[in-house]
């Protein structure tokens, strides 16, 4: 039977924010990005304080500067296009880590079970 300490360790371990590495890409320039991981419930947060009315932009600036860790930039004093690139990039990286692949795989969502043949 686990001890508590065990469990405290499972806890941390499930609370600690990793930090991702990827990158983007501006016309044929790729360029290096780190962002923090996000719960679900800011994720969650950050949907329920956009107001109905709130365009894409608005929803790209609000997660840009709320997870991009380095280049230190604020989302308002970068371009659109750059803007897109870069938020383009940090979904890649959050969609392209082990962690996120395993997760899907596990979650009880009929959208994320990989078909089977029924043949």
């Amino acid at each position: 039977m686990p001890r508590d300490t065990d469990f405290d360790a499972a806890a941390r371990a499930l609370e600690s924010r990793d930090r991702l590495a990827g990158s983007f890409t501006v016309g044929d320039e790729e360029f290096p990005l780190e962002l923090r991981e996000p719960t679900l419930k800011e994720l969650e947060t950050i949907e329920d304080e956009l107001s109905d009315g709130a365009d894409e932009a608005e929803a790209i600036r609000r997660i840009v500067d709320e997870f991009l860790e380095e280049p230190a930039v604020s989302a308002d004093d970068i371009g659109v296009s750059k803007l897109r690139a870069l938020f383009e990039g940090m979904r890649e990286t959050w969609e392209s880590t082990e962690q996120f692949d395993a997760a899907r795989e596990e979650m009880p969502l009929e959208g994320n079970r990989r078909r089977t043949s029924r043949r």
